[in-house]
């Protein structure tokens, strides 16, 4: 063949590849069009004519572990066809590197071709993390046949210790993603170790190097471990006691937690001084993790013990601990200095721990600083505080009024910024008004939407940006975009904007010039039901009827009419006769009018118009004429939640996994779909957290349907097995000083008693600043909030740990908490008398520390439920302190 010929083969061979790699699966079309597996000869043979016919780069892309040419092979292909073997052989080593700086996963063939020895190795660091990838990246082999096949790769990996990584590959996340633990890189390691291609020595210095780097807390997890998988030696420690004394200061946590433990084995054969061990834990004292601090004091005490002399050295050291809010810790911190003894200037560093030390230990801080006797008692004063709210804010308080967009160039600026911005819905429904109102927009203007148009348009994988691309394009070229979302019985997530969306499209093409019916006019989706009274009667005065779905938005978007309902009926009572005006007059609480369902729409009106009237209750005037259409109809839905206990074995271990299940009443498969709106539960889970805040101005009034969701979601992922940021718009909500946390929406309760519990510190510190403000406000039902967390507490789904950290932090933000949580504490130690749960002294440590700096007394009840406990080791001591609190009595 001449040279033209050959490539002329190049997709026909593309295709052969595609069938000789698919051929080993039975289930593939390619496998019987082989005529079975391809064998070796046929993989060296097409590998031949890839070379002689194609780029380099398809030789890459067919590349097989088991198959792969030689280079001799490959030179003697090059030389009877005329190929510049050393021009091939470069061209294949550049497309080969560049393929992994664009994809890691492509280490596969990258690496046959290296132990093939048709490229050389990469050394940059594209190629370190692909083979940090390449554990994961393998289908049934192992590594093991990869070091067989590259004997040099061994000493590859150790660079390993020298690459950080990305976010997707690097070793702790090879190691906790991969399904085959002799390909987790802590034992290909020790593997290397038996196979006498590594030292112990030599990886353990590479692991403490790659700890003093201080890379992010996930990726360095892996050294910290892989240092105990090691598990070295006192003797093997001793060459690195400095590093070792050096990582103390490490910013990440485990890092620290791994050098203290080194240095207590140091220490014991005698590798480490106690000066040198009191220099080093000196910032641990700092910590914010119990355990550290802990560790750190025992260190002292144990250079202290050896080396007497450095006793008053140990406690300049260790009292910078006292900083920590652990009582606990504090008091052995004190006894220690006591025992230890202090110069003058110890003593003064001490008075600035006077108010921060928890109030049990304040006597005793007092007398080792030689103020006051050891038996003294400490006056804590009360500080005056605010007043807390009266309740909820009214939803149509002039604060949140939401002002239409007055012109064009105004209308681009918002659009520009709910694309960067849209978990803002107060900003998404101005928006979405005003490019109704506005259509059809005059050609002169379409100009200046030309930049967000574009904008728009690389957005459209996000769901918000999507749906309001397809009305801008509408409302700016005329043109109604394809691919609306089909209706199902449980809609997905995006269907509640989507639907609205289409709504929208339809009424815009009209070119009436009209706010939508459903438009918001406060933060949060409320309607003042005055205007919307008035927009119905511009309607009706036009001759024109809005889409069916912003009816059913509309009624459900009214805010409670309070004090103006009776003026507000008279004013509805004006409106022409159509089952909208009949239905929104029901609303607003007018009796007598007729109720009848000629319709999916005419039903869904009056069942939107019960939810509006009944708020959380039953209309029993909706059901006698429409009859039970399923909860949130003429019915509110009622749900009840339970903690159920699931087993699975794994390895030959059973791990028992305890999972929040939410129910309610059924809805009936003939439920109009446009009721649909009216309810939040049970539809399809969403990763979007705006399409979350967008759902819960659905039905902006009652959020217990939307709480549910975010109970099954925050209450079955409280130890964040899945990092699920979006579940921030639940609790977001909650501080909304709209929103009532009380009995009656007992969800929105629950929400908030589930969250506290959170592992995840950003979400917790949500809960606590929603438990701070939602007191503050006068929104909280303190009772209730200690019903659901007594509940909670008695099922293995809870911490009582967590728990005491999360309300301790909500008394320290705001003193006025300290009075609440004292009564909610009170009501969880009754959660379980006869099987306390596990930490349950964390809590009545918490419960102390409040009664003592408060003065307040136990309540007769909560002294019974103490006295009944059956607790041993620190919690029978704080059980006693708590029980010594009886009338009044010091503890």
């Amino acid at each position: 063949m001449s040279t033209a010929e050959r490539k002329a083969c190049a997709e026909s061979l593309e295709k052969m590849g595609q069938m000789a790699t698919c051929s080993h699966w039975p289930a593939s079309p390619y496998a019987r069009q082989w005529g079975g597996e391809a064998q070796t000869a046929q993989y060296r043979a097409l590998q031949a004519a890839i070379v002689v016919c194609m780029a380099p780069k398809a030789l890459l892309d067919h590349a097989n572990p088991q198959v792969v040419l030689d280079p001799e092979t490959v030179a003697a292909l090059c030389k009877q066809f005329g190929i510049d073997a050393a021009g091939w052989r470069a061209a294949l080593q550049q497309v080969a590197e560049a393929e992994l700086r664009a994809f890691a996963w492509r280490i596969l063939p990258v690496q046959n071709l290296v132990a093939a020895g048709l490229i050389d190795r990469p050394q940059n660091d594209d190629y370190a993390i692909g083979l940090i990838a390449l554990p994961r990246a393998l289908n049934r082999s192992t590594m093991d046949e990869k070091f067989d096949r590259d004997p040099g790769l061994y000493q590859a990996v150790l660079r390993l210790f020298d690459v950080e990584g990305t976010s997707e590959h690097n070793l702790s996340a090879v190691d906790k993603y991969n399904y085959s633990p002799k390909n987790y890189w802590s034992y290909i390691f020790m593997e290397g170790v038996a196979r006498g291609e590594f030292t112990r020595p030599q990886l353990l210095d590479k692991t403490l190097g790659t700890l003093e780097r201080e890379w992010p807390q996930f990726r360095a997890g892996w050294f910290s471990r892989f240092h105990e998988t090691l598990a070295p030696t006192a003797d093997e420690m001793a060459p690195f006691a400095p590093r070792y004394l050096g990582l103390c200061q490490s910013r990440i946590p485990p890092t620290v937690t791994m050098a203290l433990g080194a240095l207590k084995t140091l220490h014991v054969a005698g590798h480490v001084d106690g000066a040198s061990l009191l220099g080093a834990v000196q910032p641990v004292f700092y910590a914010s993790a119990k355990s550290q601090v802990d560790a750190a004091l025992k260190l002292a005490e144990a250079a202290v013990k050896r080396e007497p002399a450095l006793a008053q050295d140990a406690s300049a050291v260790a009292l910078h601990g006292l900083a920590h809010e652990a009582a606990d810790l504090q008091k052995k911190l004190i006894e220690r200095l006591k025992a230890w003894g202090m110069n003058d200037a110890a003593r003064a560093e001490l008075e600035a721990h006077v108010q921060s030390v928890a109030t049990v230990n304040r006597p005793a801080l007092l007398s080792l600083i030689g103020n006051v006797g050891p038996a003294a008692s400490v006056e804590i004063p009360v500080a005056e505080q605010p007043p807390v709210g009266h309740g909820p804010l009214d939803p149509l308080d002039t604060s949140r009024m939401l002002v239409p967009i007055g012109d064009v160039t105004e209308l681009v600026d918002c659009i520009a910024f709910v694309l960067e911005n849209p978990k803002d819905i107060d900003a998404l429904e101005r928006v979405l008004e005003a490019l109704v109102r506005m259509a059809p927009l005059p050609q002169p203007l379409l100009k200046q939407f030309a930049p967000v148009m574009k904008r728009a348009l690389k957005l459209i994988d996000r769901e918000v940006q999507n749906r309001l691309a397809r009305l801008l394009a509408f409302v700016g070229g005329g043109k109604r975009p394809q691919g609306h979302s089909e209706k199902s019985q449980k809609p997905k997530a995006e269907e509640f904007l989507a639907s609205r969306v289409e709504d929208l499209i339809d009424q815009a093409a009209q070119g009436w010039g009209l706010a939508p019916l459903a438009s918001a006019t406060h933060a949060r989706g409320f309607i003042d039901a005055a205007v919307f009274i008035e927009r119905i009667a511009v309607y009706q005065a036009r001759g024109v009827q809005a889409p069916s779905g912003e009816q059913v938005r509309g009624l459900l978007r009214l805010a409670p009419a309070g004090d103006r309902s009776a003026a507000l009926r008279n004013q509805a009572r004006q409106l022409a006769d159509a089952p909208l005006a009949r239905a929104l007059r029901h609303a607003l609480g007018e009796d007598g009018v007729p109720i009848t369902a000629k319709g999916d729409e005419e039903q869904a009106l009056f069942a939107a118009a019960a939810r509006i009237r009944h708020p959380g209750g039953d209309d029993p005037l909706v059901l006698d004429a429409l009859g039970d259409f399923g909860p949130d109809g003429a019915n509110a839905a009622r749900y009840a939640w339970s903690v159920d206990a699931r087993s699975s074995t794994y390895a030959g271990k059973t791990y028992v996994h305890h999972h929040l299940t939410l129910s309610a009443a059924e809805v009936p498969a003939s439920t109009p779909h446009v009721l649909m709106a009216v309810r939040r539960a049970g539809v399809d889970d969403t990763h979007d957290e705006a399409l979350l805040r967008y759902m819960a101005a659905v039905v902006p009034s009652s959020l217990e349907s939307f709480f549910v969701d975010g109970c099954r979601q925050v209450g079955n992922n409280l130890d964040w097995w899945e990092a699920r940021w979006q579940d921030h718009a639940y609790l977001t909500l909650l501080l909304d000083p709209t929103v009532p946390l009380t009995a009656v929406q007992p969800m929105a309760v629950l929400l908030l008693a589930l969250a506290l519990a959170g592992k995840e510190p950003g979400q917790t510190a949500l809960a606590v600043d929603a438990l701070v403000q939602s007191f503050i406000d006068g929104r909280l039902e303190v009772p209730a909030l200690g019903a659901q967390l007594r509940a909670l507490l008695s099922t293995p789904i809870v911490m009582a740990k967590r728990y005491a950290k999360s309300l301790q932090a909500a008394v320290r933000a705001d003193g006025r908490l300290a009075a609440p949580v004292f009564d909610m504490l009170c009501e969880m130690l009754a959660a379980d008398v006869e099987n306390p749960p596990k930490n349950l002294t964390a809590l009545m440590e918490l419960l102390l520390e409040i009664a003592l700096s408060s003065q307040r007394t136990l309540p007769a009840p909560t002294l019974e439920v103490l006295a009944r406990l059956s607790l041993g080791g620190k919690g029978r001591a704080v059980q006693k302190s708590l029980l010594g609190l009886r009338a009044g009595a010091p503890a």
